[in-house]
């Protein structure tokens, strides 16, 4: 393969990026014809690049995101850019996670540089600009080494061309792409919260100045829909960049930063005939089930005699870019956890996700909904491992998870639900069947506005692979949990399906993106920091762990 090549002392520009475009999606056209089953990737691809450069692309907008590109980094970042769309073009390789990478990276540019130039004078926005850059062009950086090595890689089988996975190749784009998302969201936070008072000041001047003028109505609800958006936004972003002490482990002082969103919660009065407490005592809601799982996962690291815990899979899982992405960035997302670890009750997964838990219930409990709080997050959680036992445990059965999560979910979110479905849900719940206990639950999500956000966390999926029956249980919950993150809601989504070892048995109920597997072997870079001898201290006296980011 002859290497596309980048000189550093050649000025580069958007314009160089179009054509590159071009000659590859011309290239990949030409071998599309002789291969007709490729035809579907190349359509993707070329919808990635169009992407890029739809209103002049990213490029243009990237670069006034540093308004004194002194250092040359926008030529940098069109430079890199050429590079891998030449490789592209002269490999022909068709890689999903390339294209699927090329296509969001504008969404992480592009939006972020329209007003910086109104603030050049604060460091903060240009640490946070030149930390972008840095996670941009480490991504970039990670998909031209790939086509570095490709051609070692590339192997002939009836003159087909079929690439191997070098050396974890998605694994990492994946891990960095989480670092660029979280990169994207610090620069937005800071760009939003120097913009709202110039924000809101512009809009009142509009809404006089129109109104002044006799202009029409809806002329007025849309400049104010715009600032109520802008407001949401940055609310939802602040309450969920201040959950990043959870993956750092830091002791946390209170729940969320009072945001300053001029409005309230939308709380709902209940139907006089719906009463929250009469309803969760006729289903047997177990208020304290959650914490005293949590608990009793945490209390055993006081046993004098317990088995030693891998600290350094625990730092690795404080420290995983795509743990935190899938916790703070702004965005519904969805995991299936494989720890890769030794298939305990209380493994080093499970007390990570027992402390996440614990965390996000304290941070519940200290929120009242009636303050003036943009956005709530309501924790769900249930730990199978504690309930391994099928035939004495009432909570041992996969549809008794589902009426759990189902009244967490009326318990914690009886502010924010439409009293209509609540009505539904005391009527039409049918325990010990799924489908009706799942179909309930999507009722009151779909209820829920965008000033909330639900994460939910399901525990030690292996723990009810067995006996067969309770593994088809199972796995129709996660489908149907699966089924409705997948659909459109007001409310943020966050699902974590957790597990010290594989979960073969809902794996294809996940995209390839949506896997997270540890390293069997981790790096000794967590073995033998001083972070992971500070979890070991931690983990021994059953504190939090303060592993550092």
């Amino acid at each position: 393969m002859k290497q596309p090549m980048l000189n550093v002392d050649t000025s580069h520009d958007w314009m160089e990026v179009q054509e590159s475009v071009q000659n590859a999606c011309s290239g990949l056209e030409e071998l599309a014809a002789k291969d007709k089953d490729m035809s579907g990737s190349l359509g993707k691809l070329k919808r990635a690049f169009r992407g890029l450069c739809r209103n002049a692309g990213a490029g243009q907008s990237a670069a006034s995101l540093i308004p004194n590109d002194s250092f040359g980094f926008t030529s940098v970042l069109c430079g890199s850019l050429k590079v891998v769309f030449t490789g592209l073009r002269t490999t022909g390789i068709y890689r999903q996670e390339v294209y699927r990478t090329l296509e969001d990276l504008p969404t992480q540019l592009k939006d972020l540089a329209a007003n910086i130039q109104m603030y050049d004078q604060d460091e903060q926005l240009h640490q946070r600009a030149a930390a972008l850059y840095v996670a941009s062009f480490h991504l970039l950086n990670h998909i031209l080494l790939w086509f570095l090595k490709v051609t070692s890689l590339l192997i002939l089988v009836t003159g087909v061309k079929l690439l191997v996975d070098p050396l974890g190749f998605t694994d990492r784009l994946r891990d960095i792409q989480a670092e660029l998302k979280m990169a994207a969201q610090s620069f937005e936070a800071r760009l939003t919260k120097l913009s709202r008072e110039t924000g809101r000041e512009t809009v009142q001047l509009q809404y006089w100045t129109t109104y002044a003028q006799a202009s029409i109505h809806t002329q007025l609800q849309t400049l104010i829909k715009g600032q109520k958006n802008m407001e949401e936004r940055f609310a939802r972003v602040e309450v969920l960049e201040n959950l990043h002490p959870l993956l750092n482990n830091i002791i946390m002082e209170a729940i969320e930063q009072r945001a300053v969103t001029g409005g309230h919660p939308r709380l709902l009065k209940m139907a006089p005939d719906v009463n929250i407490e009469q309803l969760l005592e006729r289903f047997l809601y177990q208020p304290d089930l959650v914490w005293n799982d949590s608990a009793a996962l945490t209390k055993r690291l006081h046993r004098p005699r317990r088995a030693g815990y891998d600290a350094g899979r625990i730092a690795a899982l404080q420290s995983n870019p795509r743990l935190r992405a899938w916790l703070t960035v702004d965005e519904p997302s969805l995991l299936l956890l494989n720890g890769r670890t030794h298939p305990r009750p209380d493994s080093e997964v499970s007390l990570f996700a027992a402390k996440i838990v614990q965390s996000l219930l304290q941070r519940y409990q200290a929120h009242n909904p009636e303050d003036e709080a943009g956005v709530t997050v309501i924790p769900l959680a249930f730990f199978c491992s504690q309930h391994r036992d099928w035939e004495t445990d009432s909570n041992g059965s996969p549809d008794e998870v589902a009426m759990s999560l189902l009244m967490q979910l009326v318990n914690r979110a009886r502010a924010y639900l439409d009293p209509a479905v609540l009505r539904q849900v005391s009527d039409r719940t049918k325990p010990g069947d799924i489908g009706s206990i799942c179909s309930m639950f999507q009722a009151l999500v779909h209820g829920l506005g965008p000033d909330v956000v639900v994460i939910l966390v399901l525990d030690g999926l292996r723990d009810f692979a067995r006996p067969p029956e309770r593994c088809r249980g199972t796995r129709k919950l996660i489908a149907h949990l699966v089924e409705i993150y997948k659909q459109e809601s007001m409310a943020t989504l966050k699902f974590l399906f957790s597990s010290p070892s594989a979960s073969e048995f809902v794996e294809d109920l996940f995209a390839d993106d949506e896997f997270l597997d540890m390293p069997r072997d981790i790096p000794a870079r967590f073995t033998r920091s001083p972070t992971a001898s500070r979890a070991v201290a931690n983990v021994e006296s059953g504190e939090l762990f303060d592993v550092g980011s």
